[in-house]
């Protein structure tokens, strides 16, 4: 499913930006940084300090002075751990993770104020915008052995003795805000929450799973990882257990995270091919 994502978003800007028939294609390239936050089984209470890190980078085509097309490629941490927690059972619990996530995107801007280019000269310099899109993304989540504070990547270990796919499908929807700084510079501000189809990126299954059988654990690294409670910490094995059939997950809805920062892009113009006695140019313009 991610490859199949990844490659139609691929070939739909291709195919967009090699043959949308236009006298004057407005594009613009950019990058965004900020931060990431998850919502899930481990984050379910407002943490400002469980941010993480985001960076990305981006091409936003202006289909008119209302709608944009923006395809964007995009890197973000987001993590938890029950030990922030305002609930006691998940302070028992005590299990934590972070998440490395990459997604591909495609997202419809909807301007709230028309974005007018005349030459150099600007009707509107802020334009409030809402997006809605469609994403594929994949992930890779890691914890701390608490015996080792070696970093231990989840899904190998099969903590709920089950595999679950490493990617999934997001639905991006946000606000944003952009400045025009002058007619081909825009600083914006964007806010965007990620709904997926997958509850794995903290490595538990949502309300439904449950503590397995240790015997069908694959090593003693997933003895450790799979159950961290301190109540049922053993010292003389070094992991906890004894909860087989437990409850190990708290939310029934799927995993959800969001990416928030500050984006720089500068805006071009493509004219369309042309021919110059007999011969196929395009010529690239700046404003």
């Amino acid at each position: 499913m991610k490859r199949v994502l990844t490659n139609f978003i691929f070939v739909v800007s291709f195919i967009y930006i090699f043959t949308y028939n236009a006298k004057a294609q407005k594009t613009e390239i950019g990058a965004m940084v900020g931060g990431a936050m998850y919502y899930g089984d481990i984050i379910n209470d407002f943490i400002l300090n469980s941010s993480k890190g985001s960076a990305g980078l981006f091409i936003r085509y202006h289909l008119n002075e209302d709608v944009s097309v923006k395809y964007a490629a995009s890197y973000c941490r987001v993590g938890g751990a029950d030990s922030t927690s305002s609930s006691d059972y998940q302070k028992n619990r005590n299990l934590s993770f972070w998440s490395d996530i990459f997604e591909a995107s495609v997202q419809l801007e909807f301007n709230f104020v028309k974005d007018i280019i005349r030459g150099r000269r600007l009707r509107n310099r802020f334009i409030p915008y809402a997006t809605v899109g469609l994403g594929a993304f994949s992930f890779w989540s890691y914890a701390t052995n608490p015996n080792t504070g070696l970093p231990v990547k989840l899904k190998s270990l099969h903590t709920e003795g089950l595999s679950y796919a490493p990617y999934g499908v997001c639905l991006p929807i946000g606000l944003g805000l952009k400045y025009k700084i002058t007619s081909n510079i825009t600083l914006g501000l964007e806010a965007n929450v990620r709904f997926t189809n997958t509850t794995y990126i903290d490595d538990i299954g949502g309300v439904t799973a449950t503590y397995p059988s240790q015997k069908v654990l694959r090593s003693l690294t997933a003895l450790v990882m799979y159950d961290r409670s301190k109540a049922r910490y053993n010292p003389a094995t070094g992991y906890s257990g004894g909860n087989e059939g437990g409850l190990r997950g708290k939310i029934a809805i799927n995993d959800i995270y969001a990416l928030f920062g500050v984006s720089l892009s500068y805006r071009i113009e493509f004219v369309k091919f042309g021919v110059n006695h007999g011969k196929s140019v395009l010529k690239l313009r700046y404003f």
